[in-house]
């Protein structure tokens, strides 16, 4: 975790495979994963179950951190029905998962990766840089993904990007420790958030 000088940066990126690649399931319980970090600094994304077949018969417990919990270091589980040919999310956005289970097999190809916008600890924005797309967009900040605390229009043009150094302290966030925010960019082709 960094600390209150510390900056640092964040380019958002999401993959179907981060946990687990696709392959059968032989065995109920503990899926041995990839990686347990969805982020740096506490940041994450929810958790998406992907499955070419009929999975719905089972239930993955993911069990982990929430973003916004990693100061506090609890401790949370959540259940999600397996999909049908396509992909399920969690509603967390996990910070770090320590084990994903299952209740039983499956002969179908199951990945488990990050999916979703990224989502931010209590942190201060403190610059941002983007590249945006054909049509104009934006970058909105919200709290806990409903209350928007940064909201900025990006013009057209792929070849354009923009940066922007944030005065004073730069934004906090998050009101509380265990609030998180969700980011959400809208006709973006890329971002980078500076935060510390």
């Amino acid at each position: 975790m960094a600390t209150a000088s510390d900056i640092w940066s964040i380019n958002p990126s999401t993959s179907s495979t981060y946990y687990r690649a696709a392959a059968a399931i032989g065995s109920a319980g503990s899926l041995t994963l990839l990686k347990n970090d969805a982020a740096v600094n506490g940041a994450g994304y929810l958790v998406s179950i992907t499955s070419d077949g009929n999975d719905v018969g089972l239930t993955f417990t993911i069990t982990g951190i929430k973003v916004g919990d990693t100061i506090s270091g609890k401790t949370t589980t959540e259940d999600v029905t397996g999909p049908n040919t396509t992909t399920v999310t969690s509603t967390n956005y996990w910070a770090y998962v320590s084990s994903i289970s299952v209740s039983g097999t499956s002969v179908n190809n199951v990945s488990i990766g990050t999916s979703g916008s990224l989502a931010l600890p209590r942190t201060r924005l403190k610059a941002f840089y983007v590249v945006c797309g054909s049509s104009a967009g934006s970058l909105d900040i919200s709290i806990n993904g409903s209350s928007s605390i940064f909201n900025i229009s990006t013009p057209a043009g792929v070849t354009i990007t923009q940066d922007l150094i944030l005065p004073g302290d730069g934004i906090l966030t998050a009101r509380q420790q265990s609030d998180y925010s969700v980011v959400t960019a809208t006709n973006l082709t890329d971002y980078t958030l500076f935060c510390g």
